[in-house]
């Protein structure tokens, strides 16, 4: 499925803004990442400029997704989507250098 036809079908998913209300349009709309376990979209409002994350999942029956508002930009989804995430040794290394 073309990232189009992604977009197309969240639209029925994910209709209008959560914050004014404004339907969505496929121009504000965009594919971020797509795996195997969904695809991650993000939306811009036209006219509240507000943003959401949306991970969509294609099932059998149709389509099933959970989506939160941010503040970042398309851009910066993209840069962090790409790094690695936090691990235990991150965190145990940031508590050694808080603790000197």
């Amino acid at each position: 499925m073309s990232n189009q036809n992604i977009i197309d079908n969240s639209l029925r998913l994910i209709k209008s803004c959560p914050v004014c209300n404004t339907q969505y349009t496929s121009k504000r709309a965009s594919v971020v990442e797509r795996t195997s376990s969904g695809t991650l979209l993000y939306f811009s409002c036209s006219k509240c400029w507000s943003s959401l994350l949306a991970n969509i999942v294609e099932m059998p029956f149709g389509l099933i997704g959970s989506a939160m508002l941010t503040d970042l930009e398309l851009n910066e989804v993209q840069k962090f989507n790409k790094i690695s995430s936090v691990n235990i040794n991150d965190v145990l290394e940031t508590y050694r250098l808080l603790e000197k």
